[in-house]
């Protein structure tokens, strides 16, 4: 297959502004890391594949605010010269080639210099699907799926992108079954180079001193009823962000988020036993929002829903 797309490796004119087809996988952005709404019932869980094609001869600025509920991995699907910042942070200047990629963490405000063509395939992956490959993964000790820029072309992640464009010749119900399994296959394979880099590049972290962890871990059950940050920690313990993740992993083997949703279902579970309060009641006073999100959750922790559980502690409905 001719990277650019047809036989003579020239770049198909597209009208920007003009929506694909409805019936398209891969719809062409008509902005740049645009993110099409999806109205049926499962848009939540399902990876949405984008393409972005520019054919201008100067150069091009772009904006985009990435969604909250999800990741976007872009790929090169040709030579790009371009200039990209996160929140005003310049993460990238010069060329991306083939088979390299960009992340972005959610709710970042990107601007982009395009000095050139531009053939890019974004996948906008949903925050659960990140987080789920990462659980089955972690027993091989993988990182998060790191924001920025990868440090070289990786040949499969150049064969996965043009793979992932030929969903749309199976049919939308098959085609998009294809593309999630693709999609899937990217994100792991960016998950696993991760865990590699780290561990041959970073030392191990050294632990939180012992009154720095005492306070991190106070706070914590003082406020799990509470919006509790990553910053909220840090201030507490007087420790930059980046620092005291990775001192509070090594002393802990857990990151912040988990330990917290750890204490969170562990103060659930004793409310659950030794209370009359309705499920909704219990998830909100330890600090979720939702009873689905509280639930998915517990489940996840405990093994079973918090309603099963409770009626096995033989403590009544």
């Amino acid at each position: 297959m001719n990277l650019l797309g047809t036989p003579s490796g020239r770049f198909p004119e597209v009208s920007r502004g003009q929506p694909a087809p409805a019936t398209r996988v891969i719809e062409e952005e008509p902005k740049w890391r645009h993110k099409p709404a999806l109205s049926n019932a499962d848009a939540q869980s399902k990876v949405i594949p984008t393409r972005w094609r520019a054919f201008q001869k100067h150069a091009l600025k772009v904006r985009a605010e990435s969604a909250e509920d999800s990741h976007v991995i872009g790929i090169a699907l040709r030579r790009i010269d371009i200039q990209l910042s996160f929140c005003g942070r310049v993460v990238q200047d010069g060329v991306l080639m083939p088979g390299m990629s960009v992340v972005n963490a959610p709710g970042l405000v990107i601007d982009g210099l395009l000095r050139g063509p531009t053939d890019v395939l974004h996948l906008h992956i949903p925050n659960e699907i990140i987080a789920e490959c990462g659980r089955y993964m972690e027993s091989r000790g993988t990182a998060e799926l790191p924001s920025g820029p990868s440090s070289a072309r990786d040949p499969a992640i150049e064969r996965l992108g043009m793979a992932l464009l030929e969903a749309d010749e199976f049919g939308s119900a098959f085609g998009s079954l294809y593309a999630d399994s693709i999609s899937i296959a990217i994100v792991t394979r960016l998950l696993d180079t991760a865990r590699k880099r780290n561990h041959s590049e970073r030392p191990k972290a050294s632990g939180l001193a012992k009154w720095r962890l005492k306070r991190a871990l106070d706070y914590i059950d003082g406020n799990l009823g509470e919006a509790v940050s990553l910053a909220d920690l840090a201030s507490a313990t007087g420790l930059t962000r980046m620092h005291f993740a990775a001192q509070f992993r090594g002393a802990t083997g857990l990151r912040p988020h988990d330990y917290l949703l750890r204490r969170r279902i562990e103060r659930a579970q004793t409310m659950l036993r030794y209370s009359n309060n309705s499920i909704l009641d219990v998830a909100l006073q330890v600090g979720f929002q939702t009873q689905a999100h509280f639930t998915s959750t517990f489940r996840r922790f405990v093994g079973e829903p918090p309603n099963a559980w409770r009626r096995a502690q033989n403590i009544g409905p």
